[in-house]
């Protein structure tokens, strides 16, 4: 399953391999525009960094706030930086919230705290809040 729990840093002029050579941070993962996605059948529109915080699908929704305000935190320098840096258009915050299709869910809402909003602000990160639905393999009897 794909991880959401990360900081992205992307832009159709982003230069990743000079920003990956200054080495005010090490990236999780790199792409540069044009490269083939997985599977080789789309290319990438434009390039970026991502730093994964940690894994989105096993640590709970409501634990990734604490997660992510601490690793905002250690990196506020680097990522205000990076904020900055020529080319970067996009920079967000992933949180990802997984559910179980096997559930009966109608629907419900996301809320962020005053705190992680101070530390976004700050940085001047975007949220995005990843929403995915797994079909459950079970089948109820």
């Amino acid at each position: 399953m794909d991880n959401f729990f990360k900081v992205f840093a992307l832009g159709d002029e982003f230069d990743v391999d000079a920003f990956v050579a200054s080495g005010s941070m090490v990236p999780t993962y790199v792409w540069r525009r044009g490269e083939s996605r997985r599977g080789g059948r789309t290319f990438y529109p434009n390039s970026g960094v991502a730093f994964e915080i940690a894994d989105g699908n096993s640590v709970p929704f409501l634990q990734q706030e604490d997660i992510a305000i601490a690793f905002l935190k250690a990196h506020r320098d680097a990522l205000k930086a990076l904020r900055l840096y020529p080319g970067v258009t996009h920079f967000t915050l992933g949180l990802q919230y997984s559910e179980n299709a096997q559930r009966n869910l109608v629907g419900f809402s996301i809320s962020t705290s005053p705190s992680l909003m101070w530390h976004l602000l700050d940085i001047g990160l975007c949220l995005t809040n990843y929403v995915l639905r797994y079909e459950s393999s079970e089948t109820e009897g």
